[in-house]
């Protein structure tokens, strides 16, 4: 008796517990143990229900809220996707005004690797340490491929 102080049943008992505890008694307690059991089951019936229905509605916002984040990535690529035509088609059409305009300096500068580390950063959302050296490189390259300025 002095070890159950204090400690929790390890379930409840169920309505099938019970009736097969008050199976035991007499038949006329029978008719008065299923009363009290239909109750019982109801209610664990009920607990049952709204657990289920709180575990489909769980479920049904995980899959809304993974709906929602694939939607956002999509727009996300989308929108990089634009900017990088917008500036792949800004950056050749200023490189060919300043080409045209007797301006070598600042056509080399806006063609050519500069041009497509930004497509790549836009484009694939990414850059490589790599890419920053080796637009450098080209750009000096051109430089000085250019004639002097006068």
């Amino acid at each position: 008796m002095a070890d159950e102080i204090g400690t929790q049943p390890a379930r409840q008992p169920s309505a099938l517990d019970i009736a097969a505890q008050w199976a035991q008694l007499p038949a006329e307690h029978l008719a008065v143990a299923l009363s009290a059991l239909e109750p019982q089951l109801a209610r664990e019936h009920e607990a049952r229900m709204r657990s289920e229905q709180a575990q489909a509605y769980a479920e049904l916002e995980q899959l809304r809220s993974r709906e929602a984040e694939l939607k956002r990535a999509h727009r996300r690529r989308l929108t990089g996707t634009y900017c990088a035509v917008l500036v792949a088609l800004t950056t050749l059409g200023t490189s060919a005004y300043f080409g045209t305009h007797q301006q070598p300096w600042l056509a080399v500068a806006f063609f050519g690797p500069t041009l497509l580390s930004l497509v790549k950063i836009l484009a694939l959302g990414r850059s490589d340490a790599d890419d920053v050296k080796q637009a450098a490189a080209a750009v000096r390259a051109a430089a000085n491929a250019l004639p002097p300025p006068p």
